[in-house]
């Protein structure tokens, strides 16, 4: 609101100069006012309380000093335009409004002092002796609030009759309000003291065209009645008949109180726009408006009516509008610079008048009507909020610990993520997704930090760690909480604080030594057999490194992540000394000293390393000079088909003798734990391989080798070449009316086992329950 000095001043009329003061173009001109008697000298009178009013309600006042004078001190107001009225107090009652006449002024007056322009007004008073008068003015009251403002216009053309008191017969006189709105009955009319009379007024004959809004003459009406304290500010005409009866005092009576206002066009368009801090969509308490805001009315085709910003309360209204179809736009990419991002809520989520009416995505309220039994649409209310602010990021499992996120690397889903305020207050708490993503949403403005629980991680990344404070990952190793982000209006989203977690460093290895006594454990005088190629293979065979043993036969894969692996040799690869070289009998004792590989495919077991199992360092390997020997596996065949399966396991305990081609015992061993036997330090010949069944656990009692009810395979030949045949199976299927064909060892040629000259070939291992493909090689025999 700008800062407007008025000045208020009457002048006293009949040639008197009175200074002026220096007027600007945003400071109101002078206004004096000075209240003389009509009578005699023109005296002027003391005491008279006078009042400028302006266009708000606000008034100033002061007292007629000893010469009748006054200037009013109405800085605090504003406007322009103002109502003035010079009040005779009840003290003084030989002090009566004297009839308006050349050089006087009535006793309620209108005046405008904007721009600099001064006013001079003389108000005249009498003993109430003389003539009667009555009448006054007829004004439009813009604001249909029933009571004259400075700032509203006289409606001149309005025609005015005089009748008798019932209102009735032919009219006394008749008079048509001037350019001021005024009118005055007289003894020329007809008007007498002491007499009841009826005022009737007209307003059909009027021009509409300088009124605000321009209103239809047939949309006029007459405001509302006695709306003020005051009569000389108020409406006197009953809306319903147009008229008023009005009694006429004695001699030298003066009412100049007779006045009418006409209200038309009153349509009107508005209300609030307001920042929805709950994004409800509804006016809430303490929900404050928004000031500044730009706001238009546009007709159905879009062409702007006239514009307006929101006021200090977030109000607007567009007033005094033509019957017709409106819409209401809101500019949102002017708002205010605290709201500078704030959108359009959700628009007509409860009653019309308290919630939000635009579309947010066309900023622009639907079509409403005024007409003439629906004059006002209050409800275009609009609710501004921010955009929801968010902190959304993701944890990542980070395989090579460098802080930035790659495609393969993946996800980590289930930790446990804390949003804390920057005094360290937790305010939310979610866990990561099955992408390892996580989000904040709808967080009130200002700085926060996410900190990941470490200590509620997964279990099967129990002991992950931060793994580097640069790049893509946000989090302090140390403390598990992320740098500080502010989020509001010039950032609503943050996307930075991502973090990668990584484990400490697996690790899979061993020792490949040459076993000189045989006896498949470490001794401290064996060699370790350097420079053998190792392979480690993941759990779908596909590769995950290749090394070679060391000086001393060691070998290590470390930083492999988490999974099951296996470790495999190629003993076409046999370093030179250990070439034709055989594997030693595998799980002979001490499981950190002896042999681990498996002498069919030339594979360690299956290992998982990961949370509570980072190192695996008993895959050790032994070689033996080349002996021959025969071994494979003892298994309950269920399904018949000659094949170990997954669901079949060994048996263990049973004994496995190899008889020559007179019978005669050559050796005999017992099957481990998993069915796997082998018979070694073998001469040269052709054997029988013979499981004793009457061994077999009781409930396995009558279960053959299909085929061989003495339970022997053969003949089997070993040596000089080739030396060792480790694929004699002995399949037990139980007794049926139909048995299957035998399944005994797998043969291509001569002697069992596999050919001088085979190639690697893939084939399935199953190991601890999981499925391998693995590649294999053959001794190469000599």
């Amino acid at each position: 609101m700008r800062q407007v000095v008025v000045t208020v001043v009457a002048l006293l009329a009949l040639g008197t100069t009175v200074p002026t003061l220096a007027a600007t173009e945003n400071t109101d001109g002078p206004l004096k006012v000075h209240v003389v008697r009509v009578d005699g000298e023109h005296a002027g009178v003391a005491g008279i309380l006078v009042v400028a009013t302006d266009p708000s309600g606000a008034s100033a006042s002061a007292t007629t000093g000893p010469d009748g004078a006054v200037v009013l001190s109405t800085a605090s107001l504003t406007g322009g335009k103002y109502r003035v009225e010079a009040q005779i107090p009840a003290s003084m009652p030989d002090v009566k409004p004297a009839p308006a006449g050349p050089g006087f002024a009535a006793l309620t007056q209108f005046v405008d002092v904007s721009g600099g322009r001064p006013a001079e007004l003389t108000m005249g008073v009498g003993n109430g002796t003389g003539d009667v008068q009555l009448g006054d003015r007829v004004w439009f009251d813009t604001d249909g609030d029933g009571v004259q403002d400075g700032d509203e216009p006289s409606l001149p053309g309005v025609r005015v009759q005089l009748l008798g008191c019932d209102g009735t017969g032919a009219p006394l006189a008749e008079k048509t309000t001037d350019a001021s709105g005024g009118y005055t009955f007289g003894p020329a009319d007809k008007l007498q003291p002491n007499s009841c009379y009826t005022v009737k007024f007209d307003f059909s004959g009027v021009d509409t065209t300088g009124l605000p809004g321009s209103p239809r003459v047939d949309g006029l009406k007459w405001t509302t009645p006695m709306a003020s304290v005051t009569a000389a500010a108020d409406s006197s005409v009953d809306p319903t008949t147009g008229t008023v009866r009005v009694t006429v005092g004695p001699p030298g009576s003066v009412d100049d109180t007779v006045d009418g206002g006409v209200v038309g066009g009153l349509n009107k368009i508005g209300d609030l726009v307001w920042a929805d801090v709950n994004r409800n969509g509804l006016q809430d308490p303490g929900e404050q408006g928004i000031a500044g805001v730009p706001v238009s009315l546009q007709t159905p085709d879009g062409k702007v009516v006239v514009t307006t910003t929101t006021g200090p309360y977030g109000q607007y209204a567009f007033s005094h509008l033509p019957d017709g179809s409106y819409k209401v736009c809101f500019d949102t990419t002017k708002l205010p610079a605290q709201y500078g991002d704030y959108q359009l809520v959700k628009p007509r989520a409860g009653t019309a008048g308290q919630d939000s009416a635009p579309d947010p995505g066309t900023g622009c309220t639907a079509l409403t009507e005024l007409r003439a039994d629906r004059i006002s649409d209050t409800s275009m209310d609009a609710g501004l909020a921010p955009p929801v602010n968010r902190i959304a990021a993701r944890v990542w499992h980070d395989v090579n610990e460098d802080g930035a996120q790659t495609p393969e690397e993946p996800g980590i889903p289930g930790v446990p993520v804390k949003l804390r305020t920057d005094d360290g207050t937790q305010v939310a708490l979610t866990t990561t997704g099955a992408d390892g993503g996580y989000a904040f949403d709808s967080i009130p403005d200002g700085s926060y930090q996410v900190c990941f629980d470490l200590a509620n991680l997964p279990a099967d990344v129990a002991d992950y760690t931060p793994a580097k404070y640069a790049g893509d990952s946000a989090a302090n190793p140390a403390t598990g909480c992320t740098r500080p982000v502010t989020i509001g209006l010039d950032k609503r989203i943050d996307t930075s604080l991502n973090t990668g977690l990584s484990g400490p460093d697996n690790e899979i290895g061993d020792r490949v030594w040459f076993d000189s006594n045989r006896n498949g454990l470490q001794d401290p005088v064996e060699p370790g057999v350097s420079g053998l190629p190792v392979k480690l293979l993941k759990s779908d065979g596909g590769d995950a490194g290749a090394t070679t043993t060391g000086a001393d036969g060691r070998y290590s894969f470390h930083g492999i992540p988490d999974g099951t692996y296996q470790v495999c040799f190629d003993p076409k690869a046999f370093p030179a000394g250990y070439a034709g070289d055989q594997w030693a009998r595998p799980n002979s004792g001490d499981d950190a000293l002896d042999s681990d590989v498996d002498l069919a495919s030339s594979c360690l077991p299956a290992v998982a390393v990961g949370v509570a199992h980072r190192e695996v360092s008993t895959m050790d390997a032994g070689l033996v000079s080349p002996r021959n020997r025969l071994g494979d596996l003892l298994w309950f065949d269920r399904n018949a088909n000659g094949a170990p399966d997954p669901d079949e396991p060994g048996v263990a305990g049973v004994t496995i003798s190899l008889k020559d081609s007179a019978g005669k015992l050559v050796a005999s061993t017992r099957t481990g734990p998993d069915g796997r036997y082998l018979l070694d330090d073998l001469p040269d010949g052709s054997y029988q391989v013979c499981a004793d069944l009457t061994q077999l656990p009781t409930e396995a009692a009558n279960y053959q080798v299909p085929g061989k009810p003495d339970g022997c395979l053969g003949p089997v030949t070993v040596g000089p070449k080739p030396r060792e045949d480790l694929s004699v199976r002995i399949g037990l299927v139980a007794p049926s009316p139909a048995v299957a064909p035998a399944a005994e060892r797998t043969e291509t040629g001569g002697g069992g086992g596999f050919p001088f000259g085979w190639v690697a070939f893939t084939a399935i291992v199953v190991v601890a329950g999981l499925a391998f493909t693995v590649r294999w090689w053959k001794t190469v025999d000599h």
